[in-house]
């Protein structure tokens, strides 16, 4: 395992574990306070919607964790196209430039695609009319992006995991 300096000598493995653990753990509080404390609280310029009292706390951990994750993922971006620029092509026989340019190309494609095909059809939210059609399209990118690229990863899986049979070893 690569070791990072700095960092108590800790293999980037067990700092990830560290990483995931304090998320959930964190994750964990935040909605259990959340629902736990003053959920049913009414609001008061509709008594039929609810007003939980930690909204503005579970809001803002959630805008802290998606700013968290896009910066690093475009670190991981940026340190995944230096280290494919800078190498030979070929890492262990695997073609390491193709597949990253192929990953990154065909999830911006598949990111762009699903935003132009993506409904700007009107939408209920909370009672009134939602028609913002650039929130409509990105939200609509977001969840289809997500379950296509879901669908991918298992055919992958699956194309990775027959790879035995394919190679002619199960007969």
């Amino acid at each position: 395992m690569k070791k990072i300096k700095g960092i108590a000598k800790m293999d980037e493995e067990r700092i990830s574990q560290c990483v995931l653990y304090l998320i959930v753990a964190l994750s964990a509080i935040v909605f259990l306070a959340f629902y736990l404390i003053g959920y049913d609280v009414p609001y008061s310029a509709d008594a039929s919607f609810n007003a939980p009292m930690l909204t503005d706390v579970l809001l803002g951990f959630m805008w802290g964790l998606l700013t968290i994750a896009i910066i690093a993922s475009i670190i991981a971006v940026i340190r995944g196209i230096q280290s494919a620029t800078r190498s030979e092509g070929i890492t262990n026989g695997i073609p390491a430039k193709k597949i990253t340019y192929i990953t990154y190309g065909a999830t911006t494609l598949i990111l762009v695609l699903t935003f132009i095909f993506g409904s700007t059809q009107m939408m209920m939210v909370n009672g009134q009319k939602f028609t913002d059609s650039f929130w409509l399209r990105m939200t609509d990118m977001f969840i289809n992006s997500s379950l296509l690229l879901l669908v991918i990863a298992a055919g992958v899986v699956v194309f990775g995991a027959t790879r035995y049979y394919r190679k002619g070893h199960g007969k």
